[in-house]
């Protein structure tokens, strides 16, 4: 608990230094990366700070468990992702859509990264026994791409909840997309390392956030205020890697009882 708790409070300072950096030219922290007054510093910054949690929750993870590493990272993103704008910032200060896709995409590519680093570091979990069937134990076999669709489920739980224009509903809407992933992946694939499975929410919610983002036409100010404004948009690009990552953490960890009563009988 000492190490969970110290842990997390290091990986929301590391983040909360990076937060000045998204700043934008008219003086309040961007929804997105592009928004900020320094794109690039702000770039730079978070990568910077992903990689030293990183570290941080991979040594969480090796005292713990990986998917206690996993949630440790979640809460640093966690920490940018509250300090951020919310919707109304992308929209009224008519942020490009298409560029906020492209960070959904990078951020996925992060939070795959960071996940495979964890478990490489954290080892397996001690509740997932290795089976020596490389469908099974392969975090690229069948039975880890079954858990992945799991990530569509989330996202659906995660556009359901998104129902207000706050940004901590926003966050929260993430979580439990992250948290229904989590546990329907633990479902799917139960004597699977989840090394990808944080990914998986993310990388559908880019997909999704894309194709709206290419498709959506007319005045989003007035489709905001007027309700038409589509609802997964809602969710900024670095909620949903929070949610990811925590969320999915989260639903994997409460699956584990009915995992191992189900195995029981």
């Amino acid at each position: 608990m000492v190490v969970l708790c110290v842990a997390i409070a290091l990986a929301a300072c590391i983040f909360a230094l990076v937060v000045p950096t998204l700043e934008s030219v008219r003086g309040i922290y961007g929804p997105t990366v592009a928004d900020a007054g320094r794109p690039i510093l702000a770039v730079l910054a978070i990568l910077a700070a992903f990689a030293a949690t990183t570290a941080l929750a991979a040594f969480a993870g090796r005292t713990l468990n990986a998917v206690v590493g996993l949630f440790v990272l979640g809460c640093g993103v966690g920490m940018l992702a509250m300090q951020g704008g919310a919707v109304r910032d992308l929209v009224f200060g008519e942020s490009d859509l298409r560029l906020a896709a492209l960070e959904c995409a990078l951020w996925a590519v992060l939070v795959a990264a960071g996940s495979h680093l964890i478990f490489k570091i954290a080892g397996r979990l001690p509740d997932v026994q290795e089976t020596h069937e490389d469908d099974i134990d392969s975090p690229y076999g069948k039975s880890a791409r079954l858990s992945w669709l799991a990530g569509i489920a989330g996202v659906a739980a995660a556009w359901l909840c998104a129902a207000t224009l706050t940004k901590g509903q926003a966050v929260g809407a993430a979580v439990v997309g992250g948290f229904v992933s989590g546990a329907l992946g633990r479902m799917l694939a139960p004597r699977t390392t989840p090394v990808y499975l944080a990914a998986a929410p993310m990388v559908a919610f880019a997909a999704v956030y894309a194709f709206l983002a290419f498709t959506v036409r007319g005045d989003l100010p007035a489709a905001l205020v007027d309700g038409a404004f589509p609802r997964l948009l809602r969710i900024m690009p670095v909620d949903m890697a929070a949610g990811a990552l925590a969320g999915t953490s989260l639903g994997f960890g409460f699956m584990r009882s009915f995992t191992e009563q189900k195995a029981t009988e």
